[in-house]
């Protein structure tokens, strides 16, 4: 799904490249959708397990471990075959998802900016970030900023486009541009 996005993947061929018989397949699961949900539950407590770990690595500053975590999503998803965030690959198919799959949708993109939004105002409070930016805001910015890069990696942009997220990403929290409380 992360290669060929939700509507691109077709149960038939998936279940082939596994050498799974379709009747095992919906002993398990109801539906494309249910199995969506599964994959996207899965991706979700293994990317949210792995951020709070280093989230909670208190031997690096608050800014450091922000940093860290670029870096960590930039690696994740450059290592893919295809550059991606299977949360992205899901958002591109909002219109085809049911609503119980759209809202599980909602619900990881927003434990991702709370933790994010966490980590921003503990290095406010360290004065490692800009005081002014509003941590849930800037939350929000950075995925969506990290969103776009793999956008454009897969269109061709490659580790550039994370490049210039990083770069972008801490210029943006030590100087606060864009993302100020009102």
């Amino acid at each position: 799904m992360l290669e060929q996005g939700y509507e691109g993947t077709g149960i038939g061929p998936l279940l082939a490249s596994v050498a799974v018989p379709k009747g095992s397949f919906y002993h398990f699961f109801a539906s494309k959708e249910d199995f969506a949900g599964a994959v996207l539950k899965s991706y979700a407590d293994q990317y949210r397990q792995q951020r709070q770990e280093l989230f909670a690595d208190t031997g690096l500053s608050p800014l450091a471990r922000i940093e860290r975590h670029l870096v960590q999503v930039e690696h994740d998803s450059a290592e893919a075959a295809v550059p991606g965030c299977l949360y992205g690959a899901f958002a591109q198919a909002v219109p085809s998802l049911g609503e119980e799959l759209r809202g599980q949708l909602a619900e990881v993109f927003a434990a991702w900016e709370q933790d994010l939004a966490a980590l921003i105002a503990q290095a406010q409070q360290e004065g490692e970030v800009e005081g002014g930016l509003d941590p849930a805001e800037t939350a929000a910015h950075l995925i969506d900023l990290y969103e776009g890069a793999v956008i454009r990696a897969r269109a061709g942009d490659g580790p550039a486009a994370f490049a210039r997220f990083r770069k972008f990403a801490r210029a943006t929290l030590r100087r606060g541009a864009g993302t100020s409380r009102d």
